[in-house]
């Protein structure tokens, strides 16, 4: 053949072994990069829950307030909107809770809460500075004088 002798079974072994090392080498820089990641996603999440369960609370206490007291919202006319104060809420640190209710004009009232989030420390890649926030609303309806609960909406 030419004065060139193939030994059989070794062609191509270099570029076999080769191309494992690199399948390795890649499998093994994806699962750091997953595990990397994985924190951050975690964190994001809890902090994402943090917002939303901070809202719901803000909600389920106005509408404990107004089925306390219907007076709340009796000084009211529809459409005209009215902050409520709820101070003891429990919630993560560095979260501004805002509570608004309004009267509709067939009797229902809406309880609107927004978590929003202080730290502005989000981990989106677009350059942008977002703020991350939670909007939550409720219905109540009048009946006999006091509020009681219909749905989230």
């Amino acid at each position: 053949m030419d004065g060139k002798t193939f030994r059989c079974g070794q062609e191509g072994f270099a570029s076999a072994l080769g191309l494992c090392i690199l399948a390795l080498l890649l499998i093994a820089m994806a699962a750091a990069s997953l595990t990397r990641s994985g924190g951050t996603v975690a964190a994001e999440y809890e902090r994402e829950m943090q917002l939303r369960l901070a809202a719901e609370s803000g909600v389920l206490t106005a509408a404990n307030e107004l089925e306390q007291r219907s007076s709340t919202a009796g000084k009211l006319s529809a459409g005209e909107r009215q902050n409520v104060a709820v101070h003891d809420v429990p919630m993560a640190a560095d979260i501004a809770l805002h509570v608004v209710i309004e009267p509709q004009t067939d009797g229902m009232i809406w309880v609107t809460a927004a978590a929003i989030d202080q730290r502005h420390d989000t981990d989106v890649s677009d350059g942008e500075h977002w703020t991350r926030a939670k909007i939550v609303r409720a219905q109540m309806e009048k009946k006999d004088g006091h509020y009681v609960w219909r749905r989230w909406f």
